[in-house]
């Protein structure tokens, strides 16, 4: 049985719930809602939590890719792979390799989960507010309100379908788009070991990733502000 432990500090996060929660304290305060439940509080908590996660997560896979591009500079012609011609697999440290596979992994499960959680802490903040919600699900909420301000949530549905696919269904490998100028290289994650890139289902490049990340990053102003604006409103 646990009988003496220690806690630590939760300061200095992502601020993002911080504005909505001031919003709601002032509705409170001035008899328009209720008390803000318990399970409420905690959800709010969650995602704080989780968005801290993510810059973290960011910022390693950055370093490692920065480390995989400088290595790839001292590959041979024999190591090139294009259609129809098989070259030879390129060796790379398998600490980098697994490092940054998990690195990547985690990012899909984080920002995937973010999504759910703040579906779930919209759909309560409506009920909180006692204001309808503008679709059924959660999710589809959050999208529908998306598109309602005009901003892209393509990257929701992307986001959504690799993430399914990754922990449901498959594992990552990697591989690294060198079509280009060697500055211009990509980081292809594939489904499976594939032997040509023409169907684009099957993998997914670093860029697709950072513009999931982009469009997940702009979208925490929009849904701030909409939320903020349940209790401004009332």
């Amino acid at each position: 049985m646990v009988k003496k432990w220690l806690h630590l500090t939760e300061l200095g996060g992502d601020p993002w719930v911080l504005p909505i929660w001031a919003a709601v304290h002032d509705a409170i305060k001035n008899g328009v809602v209720k008390e803000i439940p318990t399970e409420l509080s905690e959800q709010g908590l969650y995602i704080s939590v989780r968005l801290n996660f993510l810059p973290r997560i960011v910022s390693r896979i950055n370093t490692e890719v920065k480390e995989l591009y400088e290595i790839m500079k001292t590959h041979q012609p024999k190591h090139e792979f294009c259609e129809g011609i098989e070259g030879v697999s390129f060796d790379i440290d398998n600490n980098l390799k697994y490092q940054l596979l998990i690195d990547i992994d985690s990012l899909l499960f984080e920002l995937n989960s973010v999504c759910e959680l703040k579906g779930q802490f919209f759909e309560q903040l409506h009920t909180l507010a006692n204001k309808p919600m503008p679709k059924k699900n959660a999710g589809l909420s959050v999208k529908h309100m998306l598109d309602a301000a005009k901003q892209d949530s393509s990257w929701f549905v992307t986001l959504d379908n690799h993430r399914n696919f990754f922990s449901h269904k498959g594992a990552p490998y990697l591989a690294v788009d060198i079509s280009s100028c060697p500055g211009a290289a990509d980081v292809l994650i594939m489904k499976e070991n594939i032997k040509s890139f023409r169907d684009e289902s099957k993998f997914l490049r670093l860029s697709d990733i950072n513009n999931i990340v982009q469009g997940f990053a702009a979208s925490k102003l929009v849904i701030q502000e909409y939320l903020r604006g349940l209790f401004l409103q009332a």
